[in-house]
């Protein structure tokens, strides 16, 4: 009996090894089909530091301002009178047109070229018996100048001022007197010069509207001298301002 019982034990275990064998080998892949782990299962590595200096890249630089602006105004003359010997040279206020061209050497500071035209009319006032009065007259003011322009940029807001130096050409018709007497006069060029304030609005980057405030003056010399002695040499001229203009004007300008 002994030996019966152990012999059936004996069955049992190998029967048991044989199924667990089998079943071992049908779940399991053999060695060569089982995956290969990756070299870096989380991402490449990350590159050494480097020892150099780190590098910037410049940003570009910035568009160069504009160096050429273009204006043209319209707007309203007043005058002084002119005095002489013998009455009053009465100045009519007018319209004026006219026209600027600024060239700047450095962002504020520029070379501006002025032409302004007024076109009135004049009249003698006599204050001596034997000297009629005369008739409204016509004549044109052409003024041509050059001087310095400053500006002072604010946001859009941009204040200027301006002084120039140059001629003024008078062009009269003839004038008539209230006797019915007749005179032809010539043109007239006098040395003048223009300071004038005023402010511009920048609508878009290149496009604005100008405001300003202008005196006109003209000079005239009527006599002069040059010395020489022993404290060295001089020379001086006599003259006077006959009258003084005073224009208001608005209009475009135009940068680029």
């Amino acid at each position: 009996m002994g030996w019966t019982n152990d012999l059936r034990f004996r069955g049992v275990m190998l029967g048991t090894l044989l199924l667990g064998s089998t079943a071992w080998a049908q779940t399991t892949p053999p060695p060569g089909y089982l995956p290969t782990t990756p070299a870096y299962p989380y991402g490449p590595p990350a590159p050494p530091p480097s020892s150099g200096p780190p590098i910037y890249i410049a940003p570009p630089p910035p568009p160069p301002p504009p160096k050429v602006e273009l204006g043209g105004f319209v707007g309203w003359t007043v005058s002084t009178d002119a005095s002489t010997f013998n009455g009053s040279v009465i100045i009519d206020g007018a319209a004026d047109y006219g026209g600027t061209i600024d060239y700047f050497v450095r962002p504020g500071y520029g070379i501006e070229f002025l032409y302004a035209y007024v076109p009135t009319t004049v009249r003698f006032s006599s204050l001596n018996l034997a000297v009629p009065n005369s008739e409204s007259t016509p004549i044109g003011f052409h003024w041509i100048q050059v001087g310095g322009h400053v500006s002072r940029p604010m946001g859009r807001i941009e204040p200027f001022g301006a002084v120039t130096a140059g001629m003024v050409i008078m062009h009269p018709d003839e004038i008539r007197f209230q006797d019915g007497t007749t005179y032809s006069a010539s043109d007239t060029v006098r040395f003048a010069f223009t300071a004038g304030l005023g402010f511009k609005i920048w609508v878009t980057d290149n496009v604005g509207l100008r405001f300003e405030a202008r005196a006109l003056v003209p000079v005239y010399f009527n006599g002069g001298g040059f010395w020489v002695g022993t404290g060295g040499a001089a020379v001086g001229l006599s003259g006077g301002i006959p009258f003084a203009q005073f224009d208001f004007t608005g209009g475009i300008s135009v940068r680029f």
